[in-house]
């Protein structure tokens, strides 16, 4: 099976709401149409910027058809469909492709996570048999519970036609460099980072991009932070990483999904709901993140 390359930035993107933690599909298109007229190379779709966990299988469901929708093609979607079991996650696989998404990702299962690597080695054939969809690993042990070895990834790269590629968010840069020796040359597979603080190193020495929850707020230096890696541009890669670094700071008013909504509020992209139980940012920090804002020429 050939496996398709997943090369750029991939935005998590978020997922917007009303009041009553429906989906805004006008605020949702908006947002993903803003993120393809700023050059990102793809979507993420239900993924943790995009509260997955917390959607309900309706909203999952609206999620999907409106991006395949807004998007029609014009960058790869990857949709996430994690769960807590197998069987669940093979579920949200089968809708998903049903619909017409053409590559998944998926984290092992959380609350009951996988014990040992024979157990998420057990996982990832259970859902690639499953499917002929390409297949991204998402290894986010801070959230699941459960660190994917880079021996188990290779493994699985080598044992499974359609595991296509990883998003490693462990933030963990050994991590990383252990992936690069073993899979760095592969041809069927692809290396993401879900790091925006470590992306444009990562991707100067082989990582076919990343995937950053902060290219929902400012998508354009992302791009130009993948572009200049991709080139060898150093001192170009040092000057927009630490920019979004300085925008960074954005996250230290809430949690994440709040965070970022908060930002697309004040930019006037969509409302700031998310759904319970994540709180609202308070008026204080709504403040500080109009600041930063401005700071970053992303509002006057």
């Amino acid at each position: 099976m050939n496996n398709p390359r997943f090369e750029g930035i991939f935005p998590p993107v978020v997922t917007p709401l009303d009041e009553h933690e429906r989906i805004d599909e006008q605020g949702f298109v908006t947002q993903l149409n803003r993120l393809i007229d700023n050059g990102v190379h793809g979507i993420y779709l239900l993924g943790t910027s995009g509260e997955f966990v917390s959607l309900t299988n309706e909203e999952r469901t609206r999620a999907i058809e409106i991006a395949l929708s807004a998007v029609n093609g014009r960058v790869p979607i990857i949709c996430g469909c994690m769960d807590s079991s197998t069987k669940r996650v093979i579920k949200n696989i089968e809708t998903a492709q049903e619909l017409g998404v053409k590559a998944i990702a998926t984290t092992p299962p959380y609350y009951y996570p996988p014990h040992s690597d024979a157990d998420i080695m057990a996982f990832y054939k259970s859902i690639a048999a499953s499917t002929d969809l390409p297949v991204v690993i998402y290894n986010i042990p801070q959230t699941t519970k459960v660190a994917i070895p880079p021996e188990v990834v290779r493994q699985l790269n080598e044992s499974v036609d359609n595991i296509a590629g990883i998003k490693d968010s462990t933030g963990d840069w050994t991590n990383f460099l252990n992936l690069l020796a073993y899979l760095g040359d592969s041809d069927k597979f692809s290396i993401l980072l879900g790091s925006y603080t470590v992306g444009g190193a990562a991707i100067m020495l082989g990582a076919e991009g990343a995937v950053m929850s902060i290219a929902n707020v400012d998508p354009k230096t992302p791009v130009q932070l993948y572009e200049a890696a991709r080139q060898g541009r150093i001192a170009e890669v040092k000057r927009l990483q630490l920019k979004l670094l300085s925008l960074g700071k954005l996250y230290s008013y809430g949690t994440p999904a709040s965070c970022l909504k908060t930002c697309l509020e004040l930019m006037g992209v969509c409302r700031a709901y998310t759904t319970s139980p994540i709180m609202p940012v308070s008026e204080s920090g709504r403040e500080e993140l109009r600041r930063l804002l401005k700071e970053h020429g992303l509002i006057r």
